[in-house]
């Protein structure tokens, strides 16, 4: 079940149960625009833009989070490199002015191109136990 952030209290909570995400990588992202085209080939702009990054640390509490972006604003993703493992140590996860930032960078600040990052107008939560290890969740065919 989601839960929704709503308040700073809200995020520092889940910063806190989450290790301020120290040891963890990101495993997943899964955007969906709100574009789609019908069975009669109409064109539709009716969803949402959604995001749902899935994380997976290395500690056995609450070892996956699933975040979701509802309304996203922008989202900046810089592949990793061959030489570049990946892990990380802090995050930045922030609402101001009703728009929520989360970045893999400690103290970063908005306009900062360096990391990656999202914003979006809601924000939302929940643990995915079920997803530990390389699991696919979108199937290739």
């Amino acid at each position: 079940m989601w839960k929704e952030i709503i308040t700073k209290a809200d995020i520092e909570e889940l910063l806190h149960n989450y290790g301020y995400f120290h040891d963890s990588c990101l495993r997943d992202v899964h955007i969906s625009t709100r574009e789609y085209v019908d069975e009669r080939l109409a064109m539709h702009f009716d969803n949402k833009n959604v995001a749902t990054l899935v994380f997976q640390r290395q500690f056995d509490q609450n070892t996956i989070l699933e975040l979701k972006f509802e309304d996203v604003c922008r989202f900046s993703f810089y592949p990793l490199q061959p030489d570049y493992n990946g892990v990380i140590y802090d995050v930045t996860f922030k609402k101001e002015e009703d728009i929520y930032y989360w970045a893999d960078e400690p103290e970063w600040e908005i306009g900062d191109e360096d990391a990656n990052w999202i914003s979006a107008k809601k924000a939302y939560w929940r643990y995915r136990p079920g997803l530990r290890g390389s699991v696919t969740r979108l199937k290739e065919e």
